[in-house]
């Protein structure tokens, strides 16, 4: 199948009161991973990739675009192509250009004005192609990938300025900083719930929960309820898929890269599965 714009996904799971997983991917083995336990559990699914996944492996948007739309061709099932944390404006007008349906401004560490300002730029240039437009607003703590959740500070989201930025910049959905962090959490996480119905109240357009690995189910579940439509996963799936390479390698250090490669993708599979079921109850 085609990919199609998140907003279309979204716009599905708030009629359906639930949410829908965004897993990261970094290569074919991944790419190939999500799409196949996608379509094994009938679901729909956010295939998102950050800047810096691609820097890292000296990938370009172009490349990335072409390769998910070769291994969705013969799936059935409904999937986005989302650009994660772009924190400039030339790298989301880059996605746009090379195919991705959506994609997300990350200003969160900008001064509000800016913050504000950019996003406009952005919703503006996506919307004559199509594409869904992702921003952030508070700071979510930590990064995205690492063990750790301390690196950056973290900002909750000002319930008085999301009417102020939604309105002004016309984003598609917004990713709100409510005690979530990226990252593995140091200990059990606390999510500011009250914070997170006021800014549902606030908000006419779905939310977006960063750094859903290792929230409890029961709150998880409580923050679909409260609007939630977005839940970030990356942090244990890429862990799995690392495990399951190096893990064959130290079983047989005779063992061929592509076996060892399998290995991992399969127990990322299992980890992919566990987290679209958490988005679907």
């Amino acid at each position: 199948m085609k990919l199609i714009t998140m907003k279309e996904l979204l716009d599905d799971a708030t009629n359906k009161d639930i949410a829908v997983a965004a897993i990261n991917i970094s290569n074919m083995e991944t790419i190939i991973a999500l799409l196949e336990v996608a379509e094994k559990m009938d679901t729909s699914v956010i295939i998102q990739v950050a800047p810096i996944q691609l820097d890292i492996q000296n990938i370009n948007y172009e490349q990335i675009t072409e390769m998910v739309k070769l291994f969705m061709k013969d799936r059935n099932i409904k999937a986005c192509l989302h650009l994660d944390h772009a924190t400039s404006v030339d790298d989301c007008i880059k996605a746009i250009d090379a195919g991705f349906t959506s994609v997300m401004y990350d200003g969160s560490t900008d001064d509000y004005e800016i913050n504000k300002s950019n996003t406009k730029r952005v919703v503006k240039y996506a919307k004559g192609k199509g594409v869904t437009v992702e921003a952030e607003l508070g700071c979510v703590g930590g990064n995205e990938g690492e063990s750790g959740d301390s690196n950056h500070k973290s900002q909750l989201t000002d319930p008085k300025q999301v009417v102020d930025f939604i309105t002004y910049t016309d984003v598609d959905c917004l990713a709100v900083s409510i005690g979530n962090a990226h990252g593995m959490y140091k200990g059990e996480p606390k999510l500011d719930f009250e914070l997170l119905g006021e800014i549902h109240k606030s908000a006419n357009i779905p939310l977006v929960m960063h750094g859903g690995t290792g929230i409890p189910q029961d709150d998880l579940d409580k923050a679909i309820s409260l609007g939630i439509r977005k839940i970030n996963f990356f942090t244990e799936v890429d862990r799995e898929f690392v495990k399951g390479f190096v893990g064959a390698y130290n079983n047989d250090n005779n063992i061929y890269m592509m076996a060892a490669q399998e290995a991992g993708r399969q127990l990322m599979m299992k980890e992919i599965e566990s987290k679209l079921a958490i988005c679907n109850r």
